[in-house]
């Protein structure tokens, strides 16, 4: 009754603040595209399609948020849980309506968790999970702003749907140079004294852990900060290893003897 009341009086409800990194550089981001170039072209274009594709971490929410404040303009996100309806018909219905939504704010619109309800229509086996699909394509179509669609599985996309981006840009774990960079910025975010050189016992330690992200360096940070674990180089990098290790590549065990 009260949400009914409020939107009534066209007044929408507080939605959770995104936390933005501490440290925020494009230059820390493994991608397949001039980000700078895409910023530049999307201001002058003030409307496009995108789709953020890779493992979780590794900046696809952080970038929307900051070509948002290069745009001047507010983000709009929503997920599955914002979206999917019991109902039949209600989804559609959320589709439709959130689209609006963002038309209105004039927003840069992020669709999270977009392989939740963009699946090829052809792995479907309910005719209301092709019609969502059907209703996403067709507001995609009409939608006149910018559009931002991030996924960690760019295999189960609709193919219709990857025909409607204008840019796909694929997010990648961090290079050895990336990695880093990251961590002698974390090293002092937990205020411990470092030179731009690394220990010289660090840099092959850190090079074997192939699959971090600066979601990772951020999680571990704030961790240690929480908690006010020892900080030094070897500590930062067995948190590091830890999370690393929890992931599906880091269980998987190598071909041949070990």
């Amino acid at each position: 009754m009260l949400n009914g009341h409020r939107e009534a009086r066209a007044v929408r409800p507080e939605r959770p603040a995104y936390r933005k990194p501490v440290r925020f550089r494009l230059d820390l981001l493994n991608v397949d595209f001039d980000l700078g170039t895409l910023v530049e072209g999307l201001r002058r274009a003030v409307r496009g399609r995108m789709c953020l594709y890779g493992p979780p971490g590794t900046g696809k929410t952080a970038f929307v948020h900051h070509l948002g404040e290069c745009l001047d303009r507010p983000v709009l996100v929503k997920r599955a849980s914002d979206i999917l309806s019991m109902w039949v018909g209600g989804t559609e219905g959320n589709i439709a309506e959130m689209f609006g939504e963002a038309a209105a704010d004039g927003a840069v619109f992020l669709l999270d968790e977009a392989d939740s309800f963009l699946q090829d229509r052809r792995r479907a086996s309910r005719s209301w999970e092709i019609t969502q699909v059907n209703e996403l394509l067709t507001q995609m179509e009409c939608f006149e702003g910018l559009l931002v669609c991030a996924t960690n599985r760019m295999e189960s996309l609709d193919a219709a749907v990857l025909r409607r981006f204008h840019f796909k840009v694929r997010f990648a774990y961090l290079t050895c140079e990336q990695k880093e960079e990251c961590f002698v910025a974390a090293l002092r975010d937990l205020g411990y004294r470092v030179e731009r050189e690394l220990p010289p016992d660090v840099r092959p330690e850190l090079s074997r852990i192939r699959n971090l992200t600066p979601g990772d360096f951020a999680a571990v940070t704030e961790a240690m900060r929480i908690v006010g674990a020892s900080v030094s180089p070897g500590q930062l990098l067995r948190e590091l290893r830890k999370e690393a290790d929890l992931k599906p590549e880091g269980r998987r065990v190598p071909p041949g003897f070990v």
